[in-house]
C-alpha cells in the first residue's frame, strides 16, 4: 500500500490535551469566491505586463490604443460583480478592441508578421463574443435563475481572454517586431513579457498556493488563537511586538516550526497569517501541502515558491528568467537543486545588486504548511535537508513550516544548520484554559449565527447547553467545528433538536468513556450521529450506495470530484450530488453538478474512524478496505476497456511524434481521457494489491492484460506518469503469486491464466524501452514491434496495433535475455559503478567528474552530483541505509552525498593522490578510502576530522569491510592486509599500527572481498587469479584462475563469489569447489558492480550502463542461505582451476564488423572465425577460420572485391570475397595494427601499427606470404589512425609519442604547424601528419593537445577530418597544401593549414571512427553522430548531384535520422540503447540508397536493419 495512504489510515489522532484552532463556519463572509480570486490573481499578473506595453508603445499609436482597450476589458471584470453587467462589459469592450485592431492592421507601418498575428487574435476574441451573445440572448428570468452558472461561464471567458492575450504576446515577441519597423527598440518592460514566456516552465502547483479553490482550510475565527497569531507576527516583525503575545520574545531565527498532532489547527493558523501577511505585503510565497496531486509532491514545493517570489520582486523575476532560459528543465530536478538554482542564486544576485537590495524587503515570509502530508519516505525530510544546505544564503526569506511531529521531520529539525536557525512553537504547550476560551468563543459565535439564520428564540442556546457542548469538545476544535456544521444542517433545518440530540448522545458517550476502547469516544459519537442522521434522510437505494461512495472517497488515491466519482463507480448522474448534502458536517463539496472541484474531508480523523472497527461501532457504516478496494479495482479495469490504440486520434503519419509535439495535447487529453479513466490508469494497481482477489477480478484482469496492456502504457505516456509503472507491475505480480493459492482454494473452477506472463512481458518491455515509452506514446508500438524478442506476446500485441516500416533481419533474441535495462549515460567511458544496498539505485562515475544516479528499474536519471570539478571519480560506495553515497576522486578528495536531495554533505581532502576506492562499514559508523599515495584512511562518520592512516608499500587499489568490523586493503605491493578497526586508537601514528594479517601474493592485488560470515577473504590479482584465504589465520584455501585482470569482487550471502574481469566474462564461482558456476558477458566493460540480492549485475560499456540478471537457474542457488564454513569443512592447501571456454557464452565472440557499401556485405570478425553476411537479408554467405586479436581491424576494398583483417600474429591478412581465398598475409608488424585501408586501385593495403610504423603491402594473387615495405617509422611513437586519399597520392596518420615532441626541422614540410608541441595530460605528444603516399615522406605536421583517434579524407582531397579521444571533431582545409592541378607550378604556403572545430553537442566520447557523409556536407562520427559542415568549409565538390543528399545518423536521444543539411532531419525510428552501435564498431550507417543498415552493438551483437518505406 502507498505509504501516504497507510499514513492516512493510521489510528493516530490528536491527544485530548492538544490545543486546536477554530474553524469558521460556511456562513462567515469570505469575500470573493475562490474561483473569482484565482481569475483575478491571474489577471493581476497579465495587467502589469500590458500596462507596461501600453506605456512604451507610443511609437505605434494604434497598438497602444488597442492595448489600452484590452486593459479596460480586464479591469472591467475585476470591478463588476453582476453577471449581466460583466457580459455587457465584455461585449462592448471586445467590440471596441476589434475596431482598434482593425485600425492597426490597416497601417502601412505595421509589419506583415504582426498583422497576421493580430488577425488571429481578433478571431479568437470573436469566439468569446459569440459565447457571451448566447447568454445575453436568454430571457431575463432564465438569466436570473441560472445566474450562478453564468458567473462561472463569464469567469471561463475571462480565462480564455487571458490565454489568448498570453499566446499573442509569446507568439512573436511584439517588442522586436515593432522595433524593426518603427525604428526604435521598444522595451515592453521585458521583465513582464519574459515572465509570461519563461515562468510556465517552472510548472508550479497553483492549487497549493494561497486562495486556491482546492483548499478545504479556512482562517481562524475572529478573536481566537490571538496569542499564537501574535507570536507568529512578532517572529516575522520583531520590531512590532503584539500585546496579545504571552510567551517569551521571539528569537531572531529564519525558520519557525509550528507543530502539533493531527487536527490541532495548524493549517487554519497558517492560512490566517498568510492572509494577514499578504495584506501587509509581507508574504512572498506559500505552499499548502495535501495528500493529493502535486500538493503532495516534494519536487513541486521550491519551484512553486520561486514562481510566487517572481511576482513579488521584478529584480528577482529578471534573474530567475535568465536562469530558466539556461536551464528550462529545472522543474524535474531534485528539491535541493531547485532551491539552489531557482531561489538561492536569484537572491544572491539580488543582494549583490545595490538597486535590487534597496528595493527588496528585509523580511519576506514563506509558508510551507502541513509538510507531513507530502510523500517523503526519506529518513530525514528532503525539504529540510535542502534548507539545511542553503539556509545561510536565503536571506531575507523567513520560513514558517507547520507539520505534525513525524519522525523524519523531527530528524530534519535536529540537523545542526536547521536546529541553530529554528524557533520551535509547539501548540500543545498552549495553556488549556486559553484553548477552552477559544472553543467557547467559537461555538458562541457560530450558534449565534445559526440562531439568527433560523430566527430562533433569543435565549437559544441555553448557557448550560453551550457549556455542555464546550465540555464535550474536550479541547478538540475539530469536534467543535463538526458539531456546528451538524447543528446548522440546511436540509434538516432543525437546529434545536439537533443540538439536543447531539448533547444527549455526547453525554451518553462521555459516561461510557471509561469502558470504551476507542481513544476518542466523543468524536466517534459525533461521526456516528452524523452518519445515522444521513442514512435516515436517504432513500433505500441511496442508503445502499452511501457506504460505497464514502468508502471510495476515503480510500481513493487522490481527491476526486463528484462527476469523476460517479463515472468511477458507474453511478447514475447526480447520485453523488444527492448524497453529499446530508454529509455536509464532515465533507466539503462543490455546489454545481459539473464543477470539477474535488470532494474534501474536513479532517483525517474521519477516514481513520471509518476503517477502524474499534471506533466505528455501527457496522453498517464500517468500511472494509479489502472489499472496497476490490470494487474500485474492478471498476478501474472495466473503465480501461475504453482504452485503444491512438486514443488521442493522432494521425498515423505522426507515429514518430513526441508527446510534447502533439498539437493541443491538453485539450485532446480532456476530450479522450476523462478524469475517471485517468484515475483508473494511474491507480488500478494500487487498488488491486489491496483487494480480495476473486474470479471476477481475475477475469477482468485477464481481459485487460490480453487486450489493453499496451493501450495502458500509451495512456500513461500521454499523462506523463510512466515512472512508477515498473514497480507497479512488479507489485501486482508479487501480490498475485501470493494470493493465487488462497483464491484457488476458494474457487475450484478457477482456470490457469496468462496474466502473470503478460504482466511480466509488459514489465520487461517497459524496462527495455523506457525512454521511448516515456516520451512518445505513438512510437512505442513500433519500437516494441521491431525490437522486442520474437516469441513474446507483447511483440504480437504491438504488431497488431502499430505499423512500422523497419525490419530487423538479424540480431534479435527469441525470448527476453538476462539484460533488463540498457541506458545511454554518457558518450565517454564510465569509471566505476555501485549498487545501493536496497537495490533501487545504481550510481555511475563519469569521466567528467560527475556522478549520475539511476533508477535500477528503468535506468531513468534520479540525481546528478556535481562537485568534483572534472576530477575523475574512481571509487563509489553507498551507506548501509542507501541514503548516502561516498565518492573518491583523482584530486585526493572524498565527498559525501545525500542521495535523496543530491546535496553535498561534506568534502575531505584525505589524500595527496588519486583515491582508488571508498567503503562504508556494515553498521555505517566508519568509512575508509584507499589511494595511490599508499595510504588507507579510516574515519568515524560522526567526527570525520579525525582520521587513522594505514600504510602500504604501493598504490592501494581496493578496500572492503568485513561484517565483524575488520578492514581489508589490497595494494600494488602484492599484499592484502587485514586491519582491526574495533580497537583502533584514533590518535595513533600511521607507522605504529600493525595489521592483523598480511596476505602475500605474486602480483598486484586489484580487488578484495570478504564473505558474509567474515571467515573467507578473496583477493583478485593482476594476472586474473583469485586467491581465497581464511581471514583468521591467513592461510590460503585455493586459487581460481581467470583469463584477464580482476577488476571487481563480491561475495553473495549464499557463499558464491562474483568476479568481474577487464576483458573476459564476468564469472560466478562456487568457492567450495573452486568451479565456475556461470558466466555473463561483460563486452569489454569499463566497470562492473554486483547487487547484494545475488541476482543483479551492472556493467558499463561505451558510455552505456546495462543491468542484468544471472540466468534463472542460478536464482535458487544465489538465494540459498548457507555459510562458507559449511562449504569449506576441510580446506587443504591451495589448488587451481583453469577456465576454458566461458560457460553459457557463444562459440565465438564478435570482435569487430566492417561494411562494404558497394557490395552490401558485412564482414563480422569473431574470435576464431570470419563471417560474411548479406545486409539486405541477414544471411551468412561464407565462414572462414581466422584467429583475431582482442581489438582487430577490418576493412573492405573500394569495390568490395577484397577484404582484410588483422590477426593474433599482428599481421594483416587479405581474402578474395567471392571465393574466400586468402590472397595475402603481411606479418611484419611487431605490435597490434590500429589502422587498415586499401588503395583505390586495390593493389596495395596500408597498415598502421602501435609499433610506430606504416607499412604498404602489395597484393598479388596466390602469394599468401607477401612482403611489405615500411613507408614511415615514428621512433618511440604509436600510430593510432590512418587513411589514404582517393587518388592514392596522400596519407593521413595520427600518432602519440611520450619522450619528446616530433622533429619538425625537415625541409620537406610544405606548411608550418598552427600550434607548438604540447604534452597531453597523460604525458604524450600527439601529432597529425600528411605523408606522400609513394615515399611516405612527411609533408605537413600539426600538433594536438589530445590523442587523435581517427582521420579521414574527402573524395576530392580538399578536406580532412580528425576526431580525438575527448569527442572533438576538426576539419582541415587542404586546398592550399595539395595542388589541385599537377600541371600548374605549385608554391607551398607560408601560413598554417586552416583548422576548424566543428560544432557538436558537448560529449567526451572518443571519436574512434570519422568519415564524410556521401555528399560531403557533413561529418559522421562513431557510425552515427551527424555533424553538419558549414557551407564555407565544405569540400569544393561537395553536394554534387551524383551523390546521395541524405545520410542515416543516430542522434543523442537514440533516434535513427534521415539527415539532410538542407532541411530538418526526419526521424525513422528510435533505436534502443542495447542496439546502439558500439564505440569500436567498424560497421556503418550508410547512405539510404537501399536503407539497409548493419553494425556491431556495444554488447558485441551484429544487427541488420532495413527500412522498407519510401524514404
Amino acid at each position: 500500500m502507498d505509504p501516504v495512504r497507510k499514513d492516512m489510515k493510521r489510528r493516530e489522532s490528536p491527544a485530548p490535551s492538544a490545543p486546536l484552532s477554530p474553524i469558521p463556519t460556511d456562513t462567515q463572509p469570505t469575500g470573493d469566491s475562490r474561483g473569482e480570486r484565482l481569475v483575478k490573481k491571474s489577471l493581476s499578473h497579465l495587467i502589469p505586463a500590458l500596462t507596461s506595453m501600453k506605456e512604451v508603445s507610443s511609437a505605434c499609436p494604434q497598438l497602444q490604443s488597442a492595448v489600452g482597450v484590452l486593459l479596460v476589458v480586464l479591469e472591467a471584470y475585476k470591478n463588476y460583480s453582476e453577471t449581466t453587467e460583466a457580459i455587457g462589459t465584455l461585449l462592448s469592450r471586445i467590440q471596441s478592441l476589434n475596431e482598434q485592431l482593425g485600425k492597426v492592421r490597416s497601417e502601412d507601418s505595421c509589419p506583415p508578421e504582426l498583422k497576421e498575428r493580430l488577425v488571429s487574435l481578433a478571431g479568437q476574441l470573436q469566439e468569446v463574443v459569440g459565447n457571451a451573445k448566447k447568454v445575453q440572448s436568454k430571457g431575463r428570468i432564465v438569466r436570473f435563475l441560472r445566474a450562478t452558472e453564468y458567473v462561472k461561464r463569464t469567469e471561463s471567458w475571462v480565462k480564455q481572454l487571458d490565454q489568448h492575450i498570453n499566446d499573442f504576446l509569446v507568439g512573436g515577441v511584439v517588442a522586436v517586431e515593432v522595433a524593426v519597423h518603427v525604428g526604435e527598440i521598444i522595451d515592453i518592460h521585458r521583465l513582464s513579457l519574459q515572465l509570461i514566456i519563461a515562468l510556465p516552465s517552472l510548472r508550479p502547483a497553483v492549487e497549493a498556493m494561497l486562495h486556491s479553490e482546492s483548499s478545504v482550510h479556512v482562517p481562524c475565527h475572529e478573536n481566537t488563537r490571538k496569542e499564537v497569531l501574535a507570536e507568529l507576527c512578532s517572529w516575522l516583525q520583531p520590531e512590532d511586538p503584539r500585546p496579545e503575545q504571552t510567551g517569551p520574545a521571539p528569537l531572531n531565527r529564519p525558520i519557525l516550526w509550528l507543530h502539533a498532532l493531527a487536527g490541532s489547527g495548524k493549517s487554519t493558523i497558517a492560512l490566517t497569517v498568510a492572509d494577514r501577511w499578504e495584506r501587509g505585503n509581507l508574504l512572498g510565497a506559500s505552499f499548502f501541502c495535501a495528500r493529493d496531486g502535486d500538493r503532495s509532491n516534494i519536487n513541486t514545493i521550491f519551484r512553486t515558491i520561486a514562481y510566487q517570489l517572481a511576482f513579488h520582486s521584478s529584480a528577482f523575476r529578471e534573474h530567475l528568467t535568465m536562469i530558466l532560459e539556461t536551464h528550462p528543465d529545472l522543474y524535474s530536478s531534485s528539491p535541493t537543486r531547485q532551491l539552489e538554482k531557482l531561489i538561492v542564486e536569484p537572491l544572491e544576485t539580488l543582494r549583490a545588486d545595490v538597486k535590487g537590495k534597496e528595493a527588496y524587503p528585509t523580511r519576506v515570509a514563506i509558508i510551507i504548511d502541513a509538510l507531513d502530508e507530502c510523500t517523503d519516505t526519506a529518513a530525514v525530510s528532503v525539504v529540510l535537508k535542502s534548507l539545511a544546505s542553503y539556509i545561510a544564503r536565503l536571506s531575507p526569506l523567513r520560513f514558517l513550516v507547520t507539520s505534525r511531529p513525524e519522525e523524519n521531520i523531527t530528524r530534519g529539525f535536529l540537523l545542526q544548520n536547521i536546529r541553530e536557525n529554528t524557533q520551535d512553537l509547539a501548540l500543545n504547550q498552549i495553556p488549556n484554559d486559553l484553548t477552552r476560551r477559544d472553543i467557547s468563543s467559537f461555538l458562541q459565535s457560530r450558534l449565534d449565527e445559526i440562531r439568527d439564520n433560523f430566527a430562533l428564540d433569543a435565549s437559544w442556546p441555553a448557557p448550560q447547553h453551550l457549556e455542555n457542548l464546550v465540555s464535550l469538545s474536550g479541547l478538540l476544535f475539530i469536534f467543535a467545528a463538526a458539531a456546528a456544521r451538524y447543528i446548522e444542517d440546511q436540509a434538516e433545518r432543525d437546529p434545536e433538536n439537533r443540538l439536543t440530540s447531539l448533547l444527549r448522545a455526547g453525554n451518553a458517550a462521555a459516561e461510557r468513556r471509561s469502558t470504551s476502547t476507542s481513544p476518542f469516544p466523543i468524536l466517534d459519537m459525533l461521526y456516528i450521529q452524523v452518519l445515522e442522521n444521513a442514512a435516515r434522510r436517504l432513500g433505500d437505494v441511496l442508503k445502499v450506495r452511501l457506504n460505497l461512495i464514502l468508502g471510495t472517497i476515503v480510500l481513493a488515491e487522490q481527491r476526486i470530484s463528484p462527476t469523476t466519482l460517479e463515472a468511477l463507480l458507474d453511478l447514475p448522474p447526480g447520485t453523488v450530488g444527492r448524497v453529499l448534502p446530508v454529509l455536509s458536517a464532515i465533507l466539503t463539496f462543490p455546489n454545481g453538478g459539473g464543477d470539477p472541484t474535488p470532494i474534501g474531508i474536513i479532517h483525517l480523523s474521519f477516514p481513520n474512524f471509518l476503517v477502524d472497527p474499534i471506533r466505528c461501532t455501527n457496522q453498517s457504516f464500517l468500511i472494509r478496505p479489502h472489499v472496497q478496494h476490490s470494487h474500485i479495482a474492478l471498476r478501474c479495469l472495466k473503465l480501461m476497456k475504453a482504452l485503444k490504440y491512438d486514443i488521442l486520434g493522432v494521425a498515423s503519419k505522426q507515429d514518430r511524434i513526441l508527446n510534447n509535439e502533439i498539437p493541443d495535447l491538453e485539450a485532446k487529453i480532456s476530450q479522450h481521457l476523462p478524469a475517471a479513466l485517468q484515475y483508473a490508469c494511474r491507480y488500478w494497481t494500487r487498488h488491486l494489491c489491496e483487494a480480495e482477489v476473486g474470479e471476477d477480478l481475475l477475469t477482468a484482469l485477464e481481459e485487460f492484460c490480453k487486450c489493453h496492456l499496451l493501450h495502458w502504457l500509451e495512456a500513461l505516456s500521454i499523462l506523463g506518469c510512466v515512472e512508477g509503472a515498473v514497480e507497479a507491475l512488479q507489485t501486482v505480480q508479487t501480490y498475485l503469486k501470493a494470493s493465487y493459492p488462497t483464491v484457488h482454494l476458494q474457487s475450484q473452477s478457477l482456470r490457469e491464466t496468462d496474466i502473470l506472463s503478460l504482466l511480466y512481458d509488459c514489465e520487461r518491455a517497459l524496462r527495455a524501452f523506457y525512454p521511448i515509452i516515456a516520451t512518445s506514446a505513438m512510437h512505442m508500438y513500433s519500437t516494441i514491434a521491431v525490437f522486442a524478442p520474437l516469441d513474446t506476446p507483447i511483440r504480437r500485441l504491438a504488431t497488431a496495433n502499430g505499423q512500422t516500416s523497419l525490419l530487423v533481419r538479424d540480431g534479435l533474441e527469441n525470448t527476453w535475455s538476462t539484460t533488463l535495462v540498457s541506458r545511454v549515460i554518457d558518450e565517454s567511458s564510465i569509471n566505476t559503478l555501485a549498487f545501493s544496498p536496497d537495490g533501487k539505485c545504481v550510481s555511475c562515475a563519469k569521466r567528467d567528474g560527475t556522478i549520475q544516479l539511476l533508477n535500477a528499474h528503468t535506468g531513468a536519471e534520479l540525481q546528478l552530483f556535481k562537485n568534483h570539478a572534472n576530477n575523475q571519480i574512481r571509487g563509489l560506495s553507498f551507506s548501509p541505509t542507501s541514503k548516502e553515497l561516498l565518492s573518491g576522486s583523482n584530486d585526493g578528495a572524498v565527498n559525501l552525498w545525500d542521495v535523496a536531495t543530491g546535496a553535498n554533505l561534506g568534502t575531505w581532502k584525505a589524500h595527496s593522490d588519486w583515491v582508488r576506492s571508498v567503503v562504508w562499514s556494515p553498521d555505517g559508523t566508519l568509512a575508509a578510502s584507499a589511494s595511490q599515495d599508499r595510504v588507507v584512511r579510516v574515519w568515524r562518520m560522526t567526527s570525520p576530522e579525525k582520521m587513522v592512516m594505514l600504510r602500504h608499500g604501493g598504490w592501494v587499489r581496493d578496500v572492503a569491510f568485513a561484517q565483524d568490523g575488520d578492514l581489508l586493503s589490497g595494494s600494488d605491493d602484492k599484499t592484502c592486509k587485514v586491519w582491526d578497526t574495533r580497537s583502533m586508537k584514533w590518535d595513533t601514528e600511521a607507522d605504529m599500527i600493525e595489521p592483523l594479517q598480511t596476505l602475500e601474493h605474486d602480483s598486484l592485488v586489484m580487488a578484495v572481498a570478504v564473505s558474509s560470515d567474515s571467515r573467507l577473504v578473496a583477493c583478485g590479482i593482476n594476472n586474473g587469479e583469485i586467491v581465497l584465504w581464511t581471514k583468521s589465520d591467513g592461510q590460503p584455501v585455493r586459487s581460481l584462475q581467470g583469463q584477464s585482470q580482476v577488476t571487481s569482487l563480491a561475495f553473495y550471502p549464499s557463499g558464491l563469489l562474483a568476479a568481474a574481469y577487464s576483458s573476459s566474462p564476468i564469472t560466478l564461482w562456487d568457492v567450495s569447489t573452486g568451479a565456475p558456476v556461470n558466466t555473463a558477458s561483460n563486452a569489454g566493460a569499463s566497470a562492473a558492480a554486483f547487487a547484494s540480492d545475488g541476482l543483479h549485475i551492472a556493467h558499463a560499456t561505451d558510455g552505456q550502463v546495462h543491468i542484468h540478471l544471472w540466468p534463472s537457474e542460478l536464482k535458487q542457488k544465489a538465494a540459498r542461505s548457507t555459510t562458507i564454513a559449511g562449504k569449506l569443512k576441510h580446506p587443504t592447501g591451495c589448488s587451481s582451476v583453469e577456465v576454458g571456454e566461458p560457460l553459457g557464452s557463444p562459440l565465438t565472440s564478435l570482435k569487430a564488423a566492417a561494411t562494404s557499401l558497394i557490395r552490401r556485405l558485412v564482414l563480422a570478425v569473431h574470435e576464431d572465425e570470419l563471417r560474411i553476411y548479406e545486409i539486405s537479408t541477414g544471411r551468412c554467405m561464407r565462414t572462414l577460420g581466422h584467429s583475431s586479436d582482442d581489438r582487430p581491424c577490418a576493412a573492405w576494398s573500394p569495390t568490395g572485391r577484397l577484404f582484410a583483417c588483422t590477426g593474433r600474429d599482428h599481421g594483416v591478412h587479405v581474402w578474395e570475397a567471392n571465393t574466400g581465398e586468402l590472397v595475402g598475409s603481411f606479418t611484419h608488424h611487431l605490435k597490434d595494427v590500429a589502422g587498415l585501408v586499401f588503395t583505390r586501385d586495390e593493389q596495395y593495403v596500408l597498415s598502421a601499427s602501435k609499433d610506430g610504423t606504416i607499412r604498404r603491402g602489395k597484393i598479388e594473387q596466390n602469394d599468401q606470404q607477401s612482403s611489405s615495405e615500411i613507408l614511415f617509422r615514428s621512433l618511440g611513437g604509436v600510430i593510432f589512425a590512418l587513411d589514404v586519399s582517393s587518388d592514392g597520392q596522400w596519407i593521413l596518420s595520427a600518432s602519440s609519442r611520450r619522450k619528446s615532441p616530433p622533429d619538425i626541422s625537415s625541409a620537406h614540410l610544405l606548411a608550418p604547424a598552427s600550434r607548438q608541441p604540447v604534452k597531453s595530460q597523460y604525458g604524450y605528444y600527439n601529432t597529425l601528419r600528411l605523408h606522400h603516399a609513394v615515399t611516405g615522406r612527411v609533408v605537413w605536421i600539426e600538433h594536438h593537445p589530445c590523442k587523435i583517434t581517427s582521420v579521414a579524407f574527402y573524395e576530392d582531397c580538399t578536406r580532412a577530418l580528425v576526431g580525438n579521444r575527448e569527442g572533438e571533431v576538426f576539419l582541415y582545409d587542404l586546398t592550399q597544401l595539395i595542388p589541385s592541378d599537377p600541371v600548374v607550378p605549385y608554391s607551398p604556403p607560408s601560413l598554417p593549414v586552416p583548422e576548424h572545430k566543428l560544432s557538436r553537442k558537448q560529449t567526451r566520447r572518443p571519436v574512434l571512427h570519422i568519415s564524410f557523409s556521401p555528399d560531403g556536407l557533413a561529418a559522421i562520427a562513431n557510425t552515427g553522430a551527424y555533424i553538419p559542415i558549414p557551407p564555407e568549409l565544405q569540400p569544393l565538390h561537395a553536394g554534387s548531384t551524383n551523390r546521395p543528399s541524405t545520410t542515416l545518423s543516430l542522434d543523442e536521444d537514440g533516434w535513427l535520422l534521415n539527415s539532410n543539411p538542407d532541411s530538418d532531419s526526419r526521424r525513422l525510428c528510435w533505436i534502443p540503447p542495447s542496439f546502439h552501435p558500439g564505440i569500436r564498431s567498424t560497421g556503418s550507417l550508410p547512405s539510404p540508397s537501399g536503407y539497409s543498415i548493419a553494425y556491431m552493438t556495444s554488447q558485441g551483437s551484429l544487427v541488420f536493419m532495413e527500412d522498407t518505406s519510401a524514404c
